[in-house]
């Protein structure tokens, strides 16, 4: 699978909406090789890309920016649209993660939530098996199979263990799972399963770690005080 690579430049936006619990800036790994490069200017806020895949090929498309709030949708050649993304992996960048369904020449639609933008990239590449395995723990967790969900995001840290997104994701299945069953029982940190609990707290500082390493130490912070206030049922500056 090749890559699709493009920078290009929209008038700016600002685009600040990011979950304190889950909100993590995350660079997923790009390990395929740039086959196509460029840079311009793009007018109105929307620009097309084509390339061209094979059935049961995996595929990450990623729009990422610092300017404005990405949108992705990726089309057959009939135009049918067969998957699309706004927020991907806890922050404001869109990512489509896919096995393509046919030999065919596919459309990537990039855009700005707002209409307006700034600087962007987009690739188009094969997708590692750390994707694969976070995609799979999204998907059964949007399905609230919780239980499934857990061990995805289990697997995707054991190949990627530097991830943060895949640690935040399993602790929001954990506190799916413990919703789901005991739902408006739930008042406090106290009132969930105290192995969860501790499960959830190792996985938000394991990612606050990481977070730490190349991401706002401000989102680092937040995520150390959820991890407290699991730990001591006091919320941040309520001491």
């Amino acid at each position: 699978m090749h890559t699709l690579y493009r920078a290009s430049k929209f008038a700016a936006v600002s685009a600040t909406c990011l979950s304190v619990l889950w909100g993590t800036a995350v660079a997923l790994p790009s390990r395929a090789d740039t086959y196509l490069e460029e840079a311009g200017t793009i007018t109105p806020a929307e620009a097309s890309y084509t390339f061209e895949g094979r059935r049961g090929e995996t595929v990450t498309v990623t729009l990422e920016s610092e300017e404005f709030d990405p949108v992705l949708s990726l089309f057959d050649s009939s135009g049918n649209e067969i998957a699309t993304n706004d927020d991907f992996g806890g922050t404001l960048n869109s990512t489509i993660i896919l096995a393509l369904p046919a030999d065919d020449s596919y459309t990537v639609i990039a855009q700005s939530y707002s209409g307006q933008g700034g600087d962007y990239s987009l690739m188009v590449r094969s997708s590692t098996p750390y994707e694969v395995s976070y995609a799979e723990a999204q998907a059964l967790a949007m399905d609230e199979d919780y239980p499934a969900a857990i061990d995805a995001y289990t697997s995707a840290i054991a190949l990627d263990p530097d991830q943060p997104s895949a640690y935040l994701g399993r602790a929001e299945a954990y506190l799916g799972q413990v919703y789901l069953e005991q739902g408006t029982q739930i008042q406090g940190p106290e009132d969930i399963p105290l192995s969860t609990r501790e499960a959830i707290i190792a996985d938000f500082e394991a990612a606050a770690t990481l977070i730490e390493v190349s991401g706002p130490q401000d989102w680092a912070d937040s995520l150390r005080e959820q991890a407290d206030f699991l730990r001591t049922g006091t919320q941040p500056g309520m001491e």
